[in-house]
């Protein structure tokens, strides 16, 4: 018997049949497949929320001041070094010490200086030594005649002629103009040492007054620094970004070391992620983290750990979560630093996703953040 040809099946008839049997276990083998992949890569990963950080300055008066002019508007964008307001001194000791040092500066002014002093001075002593070299020779011309009346009374008081009590007379007056004139010539000596010795700063050739013109000149110099001081000051923006509200307003007194107004940076320089316990492990500084943008266009970057916290703190801020049973909400801090081009603003929440290692890395002393 002749045995019987195959069927032909319709290519049509195959693909139906391919789509209904096999096509179907492909596409659930697939997804299992990408499931298992996209699961393996999430739990390699950390997802953390972080907030932008940025720098705010304070731009406080440096003494008691009243309000004299606001040279910027609210949230008006300043660049570094941008007057910001004028002030003007109001302090009422400031008034009197600036008189008090004017009338100390000319009665200094009015008195002699140094080297007049030390030439009237050198004077002085110059006419003492005249005085004593003067009662130095009166006490020898008088030593020379009690002499004479010593030599003269001797033979005349031994062949009893003199009376025993003007011979002593005499004999005491020529010791005691002797030792007059021994005093006065060791006092003219050392008087006219010391004279030598002051010489260089005491005679009106010799002494000069640079010293005194100088220290002068520099006493003038900060008196003029210090009137400086109380005239009306400008105080400009310490670094660039956008000025707050004012909080004080023209013609009001302000203390010293009251904020007048705040200067905010445009750009966050650092991103503050916090890691919520349990921890997965330990981030290190150098890991990789990822960053993504919250935006209607969101844009993603990489970036490297700089810093860990020492410590977990306890969340005040918009990515704070009170969950049922505690009463804060504490995390540990890591900062990212944002990439140069990157415009994230103070304050703007993104994502951050930090790849676990796969291998432990090996940490120094100094690197090693302790589990907290």
């Amino acid at each position: 018997m002749k045995a019987l040809e195959p069927i032909p099946i319709p290519v049509s008839a195959r693909w139906r049949q391919f789509r209904t049997r096999i096509l179907p276990l492909l596409v659930v083998f697939g997804i299992v497949g990408a499931i298992v992949i996209m699961w393996q890569d999430r739990t390699s990963q950390t997802m953390m929320q972080g907030v932008g950080e940025g720098i705010r300055s304070n731009v406080s008066a440096p003494q008691t001041v009243r309000v004299q002019e606001w040279l910027v508007e609210p949230y008006a964008v300043v660049a570094a070094g941008t007057p910001l307001v004028v002030v003007t001194p109001a302090d009422a000791r400031a008034d009197f010490d600036r008189l008090r040092s004017l009338f100390d500066l000319a009665r200094m002014r009015s008195q002699p200086s140094q080297a007049e002093d030390n030439a009237m001075n050198f004077e002085r002593v110059r006419i003492e030594l005249l005085k004593t070299k003067s009662d130095l020779a009166i006490a020898r011309v008088k030593l020379d005649q009690a002499e004479r009346d010593v030599t003269r009374n001797t033979p005349l008081f031994r062949e009893k002629l003199v009376s025993a009590d003007i011979y002593e007379l005499a004999v005491n007056t020529r010791d005691a103009l002797k030792a007059e004139v021994e005093e006065k010539s060791k006092a003219a000596t050392q008087i006219e040492q010391r004279m030598e010795n002051l010489r260089p700063i005491g005679e009106p050739g010799n002494a000069t007054g640079s010293a005194d013109g100088e220290w002068l000149a520099q006493l003038e110099k900060a008196q003029a620094q210090a009137i400086k001081n109380l005239e009306p000051q400008t105080l400009v923006a310490p670094i660039g970004g956008m000025v707050s509200v004012p909080l004080r307003q023209t013609g009001e007194f302000v203390a010293a070391g009251e904020p007048l107004l705040s200067v905010s940076s445009v750009r966050a320089e650092n991103i503050v992620a916090y890691m919520r316990q349990p921890y997965r492990f330990d981030p290190q500084v150098g890991m990789t983290a990822r960053i993504t943008t919250r935006n209607y266009e969101r844009q993603s970057f990489s970036s490297q750990i700089a810093q860990v916290g020492a410590q977990v703190e306890v969340l005040t801020n918009a990515l704070a979560i009170l969950r049922p049973g505690l009463l804060v909400d504490s995390a540990l801090p890591v900062i990212v630093p944002v990439p140069h081009g990157v415009n994230i603003r103070p304050g703007e929440l993104v994502d951050v996703m930090i790849v676990e290692p796969t291998t432990k890395p090996a940490t120094s002393s100094a690197q090693a953040t302790p589990r907290l």
